[in-house]
């Protein structure tokens, strides 16, 4: 099946410690990188797009970049996963200062000679390259007969892994957030600006702490000197006000180039709104650090309360998924163990069900399929264990806001819904990025055609009770219903403009009306069935902060359609395989006198 964007599998690895075709740093000399070898112990990875093909991995130098300004590249360091190097050919070098169409556009090529080996690959540059404070990107071109063989390691960066190969219709992709880290390469860097001591920290984003309480923020370090490092000091000022008191930090051992992230402690500040943090980096093992213009900015947000949060799961499935009914079980017993007090969507790529305004969030976040992410922050299998793990963490988080919703119909014959949102925030902020999405989900979805047999990959296996119906379903299961359907959106990415004002008062009300217009919403199929879903988003991050369902009243009355079932069933099942002697809350399994089946949702 065609995708417009690589869907990237994550393979842990074990350290390497093979070495091979080391050339050793001269003198006025260093390998440098994003990547640093110590990242490994951090996470240690490889990607590729699960069939056998060719990639390209780069990362991107800025111009005026203040450490490789005026040097020379001579060399180019490639890691290479345990049990990988067997299976590549074909690999080329190349410089480039536009991302090029295919390896045969870069401004500079070169074609490697030699075997590759698992662990650390250098090669020489033919011509060396001259810096000249210009932009550029620097990578290698690779085949392999394996899906993944591109590695990467430790936290992600920007311009630290770029991938792609155009050559196959693929777009460049930059990995920066996707959790991949860093490509694992680097360059040997002659001349240049390095002192032998030095560090900068990251900036650390939004962090959330209750009045009264304290914050841990994660912070990652670089050192950027050559000399290994042991310990940094630091002062913190807010607010751009005077900084506070110097405060010293072990970093244990940090070789050149390494980043660790470390854990800073921010107390809450007396009123409830958002102060700005500016964090700089003194001292580098008690030498000034020549660094000390280069400050880490973060927000710690101060909340008056802790706002009740409702979960929203998205799962990515598709009846062309053999393994997907894994999600399937997930998604239901989720919802017979919490209710409404999660909101699920189960959002289909590739089949009849699927929602084109869902797409770019399917793009974003989908590891695979079945996979699922909850309020945009927590990946996890769809299985029932993984899904309930990252829900309880979900329910303790902190909420900077809460959403309210009613939803009703716009008219007689049902042809708009018109959702009012109400948010209320536990803080202040002149400059609030926050949006509203409206989702409408549909349960109960069937057709009769094969396009909605749900291919199952477990018929003849055994083991866990929960998944026992589809043992022996049959390799393709027709007559199934569909529940968590998402069947219309709007502003699903990043909300509506205008939807959440920027200027927030804690605990003071916004209100805003939408009416969206279903008639050309071809996946509806029963109206009875839709409920309204709003979601509260962070446009800064794209994070759900929080959630609200509905069903939608008919106007003006505030009654809502419902439908019974009035099917003649011959047997009536729980998704664990128990018989029913009637309907039960939760999903049941119906098998009718026909021979079909399909599942009901009671509540």
């Amino acid at each position: 099946m065609k995708r417009q964007l690589l869907l990237f599998a994550i393979a842990m690895l074990v350290a390497v410690s093979a070495k091979a075709r080391i050339i050793e740093a001269g003198e006025n000399q260093v390998w440098w990188g994003y990547f640093n070898e110590s990242d490994f112990e951090v996470g240690d990875y490889t990607i590729g797009t699960g069939t056998s093909m060719a990639l390209m991995g780069a990362i991107y130098v800025p111009a005026n970049h203040p450490q490789l300004g005026t040097s020379t590249v001579k060399a180019v360091r490639i890691y290479i996963s345990s049990g990988v190097a067997s299976t590549l050919t074909g690999l080329r070098l190349w410089i480039s200062k536009t991302l090029p169409s295919k390896v045969g556009e870069a401004d500079y090529m070169q074609t490697a000679i030699g075997t590759l080996k698992d662990g650390i690959n250098d090669f020489n540059l033919r011509t060396p390259y001259e810096v000249n404070n210009g932009g550029f990107y620097i990578g290698y071109y690779v085949k392999s007969s394996t899906g993944y063989f591109i590695r990467s390691g430790g936290v992600d960066a920007p311009n630290a892994f770029l991938v792609g190969n155009p050559e196959a219709g693929l777009n460049w992709t930059d990995l920066n957030g996707n959790g991949l880290g860093k490509l694992a390469f680097q360059l040997l860097i002659e001349g240049g600006t390095f002192n032998e001591y030095g560090a900068v920290a990251d900036d650390f984003g939004n962090s959330f702490v209750l009045k009264g309480e304290s914050v841990n923020v994660p912070v990652s370090i670089t050192n950027t000197g050559k000399q290994t490092i042991s310990q940094i000091s630091y002062t913190i000022a807010t607010d751009d006000g005077p900084a506070g008191p110097e405060q010293t930090l072990s970093l244990g051992s940090l070789p050149f180039g390494g980043t660790k992230t470390v854990s800073l402690a921010f107390p809450s500040e007396k009123e409830p709104r958002k102060y700005k943090k500016t964090l700089t980096i003194t001292k580098v093992d008690e030498e000034e650090n020549p660094n000390v213009g280069s400050k880490a900015e973060g927000f710690i947000i101060t909340l008056a309360e802790k706002r009740p949060v409702r979960p929203v799961i998205e799962e990515f499935t598709g009846t062309w998924c053999g393994w997907c009914p894994r999600g399937m079980v997930g998604m239901e017993k989720i919802h017979e163990t919490f209710g409404d007090q999660v909101v699920q969507i189960a959002a289909h790529s590739g089949d009849v069900m699927q929602l084109s305004e869902y797409t770019p969030v399917i793009n974003t976040f989908a590891g695979g399929y079945p996979s699922s992410i909850t309020d945009r922050r927590y990946s996890a299998d769809p299985s029932f264990a993984s899904l309930t793990s990252v829900v309880n963490t979900a329910l303790g988080r902190l909420a900077q806001g809460s959403v309210q919703l009613s939803a009703e119909w716009e008219d007689d014959n049902c042809k708009a819904v018109a959702f009012t949102a109400t948010t209320n925030f536990s803080y202040s902020d002149d400059e609030g990025q926050y949006g509203i999405a409206f989702v409408l989900t549909e349960d109960g979805l069937s057709g009769t055609t094969s396009d909605w047999a749900q291919n199952n990959y477990y018929n003849g296996q055994s083991g866990d009770s929960s998944m026992s119906f589809w043992y022996t379903a049959g390799a393709s299961v027709s007559g199934l219903e569909f529940n968590h359907v998402p069947v219309a959106a709007w502003g699903i990415q990043k909300g509506i403009d205008g939807s959440v004002k920027e200027k927030i008062t804690a605990n003071v009300n916004q209100t805003f009306t939408y009416v969206g217009d279903i008639t050309k919403k071809s996946l509806i199929q029963d109206k009875s069935k839709l409920k309204a879903v709003a979601l509260l988003i962070d446009r800064t991050s794209g994070v759900i902060v929080n959630a609200a369902q509905a069903e939608i009243k008919t106007k003006g009355t505030g009654i809502s359609l419902t439908r019974q079932d009035a099917d003649v069933q011959t047997m009536r099942y729980s998704v664990d395989g128990r018989r029913l002697s009637g309907a039960a809350k939760g999903i049941n399994i119906i098998r009718t006198a026909d021979g079909s089946v399909r599942k009901v949702l009671v509540k």
